[in-house]
């Protein structure tokens, strides 16, 4: 089989990219290797409760932003959506709650309240990065991609934003911690703590520029989705069919094929098959698999594989709960980051000191009467979990401690739970693995730190003429917005609206 274009991997990413371009009239075919698609955002189903594999948070669905312009092109619905208010309450080891979204000057006054010791200077750091992360989301929504943007495109837009250019280029070369000096130590745990989520790493070495638009999101509106992030993946799967496209799941790519000119030209899969790529392939695996696995070591540069051993990322352990509604109503918000210990004086370390609780919204049913599902996600040593076993006896013995641990310091950092909440289920990075097959069944991205943010970050392009990559490793961003932005990215080059001409599938 011919195809224009083959995308390679059913996450939102590849799911996105395909769609898009099949409602351009691109003759597409998508690989997913899993029976449903859905990548690392597929629900995990169980006694009746539906859960989310992540927060359930979700950015940029507001009028014009990402996800409306992506639908605008598709024959389908999007999902339902609702804005998340708070967006999530950071609770802090001495039991003080910090509503987090709203507007800026609400949320201000929530700063100020939480911390008195610094009051001026919280409030100006977040009023700062808030105009910087403005200017950005106003240059992203005019120029997608830029990342690969043209010197003469960088100095259209620095014109356009003349006021803010000279600070926002002043600014990325800095860490997102020298903005913090004059602050406490209780605020700058409070950053660490929400840019470890948002970035994968604290504010000593996180880069400004994403701090700024990551920190700022939850005051531009976050929201959840009816039926989770797998409903998005279910609808992007029917605009997919609708436009003619093709879906084959159960179909695990295994490398890719050359042209004579050392182009990609199509893929080879585990069955032996081999199908052709006339335009490009689309990879939605981690930049690290997409080198790693698709083009494989011999053709991948010595400075690509020099660059992707700096890149680093974090394995999660989660806790499906099922929460009795009385359980869900005591705590402060449906979404809290909880920070376990101020850590005083040591390097920010999340796996002893960090979770995040989400539970499926009271209007979004998932879960039997009087229940809510909820999602507990910590950070760990994603290699920790893949050191050598004698037998499956040890990898659940270091399961059944990691439980014990995180159980402790739930109960301890929510004590309204009491004894309304009930697991149903963990998972490992070994069993994120096992589902996504990304290394080291590592999630959330690469760690935004200056060497790898910005200018340094992995783009949709790679080193093979024709393969393009999408996805949470190849886009400065964070989240599902992020995935999309990096599929319309990647589109756009591909095929521009209304200038691709209509093309099919030939056998």
């Amino acid at each position: 089989m011919a195809y224009d274009v083959v995308v390679v991997g059913g996450g939102i990413g590849g799911l996105t990219a395909a769609a898009l371009l099949a409602a351009r009239g691109v003759g597409v075919l998508l690989l997913e290797r899993e029976p449903r698609a859905g990548g690392c955002c597929a629900e995990f189903g169980a006694f009746g409760h539906r859960f989310e594999a992540g927060a359930g948070l979700y950015a940029s669905w507001q009028p014009g932003e990402i996800h409306e312009r992506v639908f605008a092109e598709l024959p389908v619905a999007p999902p339902r959506v609702r804005e998340v208010e708070p967006a999530y309450v950071v609770r802090l080891p001495d039991g003080a709650d910090v509503r987090v979204g709203g507007g800026f000057e609400e949320f201000a006054e929530h700063l100020s309240a939480a911390f008195p010791e610094c009051a001026e200077r919280a409030v100006n750091f977040y009023r700062e990065a808030t105009q910087v992360a403005e200017a950005l989301h106003r240059a992203a929504r005019r120029l997608p991609s830029l990342a690969t943007a043209s010197k003469l495109q960088r100095m259209r837009l620095a014109l356009r934003e003349a006021r803010l250019s000279s600070t926002v280029l002043a600014r990325a070369d800095e860490t997102a911690a020298r903005h913090l000096a004059d602050t406490s130590a209780r605020f700058r745990r409070f950053v660490d703590a929400q840019l470890q989520i948002y970035a994968q790493v604290p504010s000593d070495d996180c880069a400004y520029l994403y701090a700024a638009v990551a920190l700022s999101q939850p005051l531009r509106g976050m929201y959840a989705i009816g039926g989770g992030a797998q409903a998005l993946a279910d609808s992007l799967v029917e605009a997919i069919r609708r436009s003619g496209g093709t879906l084959r799941l159960n179909a695990t790519a295994l490398r890719l094929v050359y042209d004579s000119r050392g182009r990609a030209a199509g893929v080879e899969l585990l069955s032996g098959e081999t199908v052709e790529a006339r335009r490009a392939v689309v990879s939605n695996l981690t930049v690290w698999d997409t080198y790693g696995k698709l083009v494989g070591a011999r053709r991948t540069p010595p400075p690509v594989r020099a660059r992707l051993k700096l890149l680093r990322g974090w394995g999660a352990y989660q806790i499906f709960l099922s929460l009795d509604e009385e359980a869900a109503r005591r705590l402060p918000a449906e979404h809290v980051l909880a920070l376990n210990a101020w850590q005083d004086g040591e390097p920010f370390d999340p796996e002893r000191a960090l979770l995040m609780l989400g539970s499926a919204p009271a209007w979004d049913a998932r879960a039997p009467a009087g229940k809510r599902a909820a999602t507990v996600s910590t950070f760990t040593d994603a290699e920790a979990w893949f050191s050598f076993h004698a037998d499956e006896s040890e990898h659940e013995g270091q399961d059944a401690r990691a439980l014990e641990e995180r159980w402790g310091r739930l109960h301890a950092a929510l004590p309204e739970l009491g004894a309304g909440a009930e697991v149903i289920e963990t998972a490992t990075p070994r069993d994120a693995y096992e589902r996504t097959r990304r290394r080291l069944g590592m999630v959330g991205g690469v760690g935004q730190s200056l060497g790898v943010s910005g200018a340094n970050a992995p783009t949709h392009r790679t080193s093979i003429e024709n393969l393009y990559a999408v996805g949470d490793t190849v886009f400065p961003g964070n989240g599902v917005a992020a995935v999309t932005q990096s599929a319309l990215v990647a589109a756009d080059e591909i095929a521009p609206p209304r200038r691709w001409p209509s093309a099919g599938r030939s056998s």
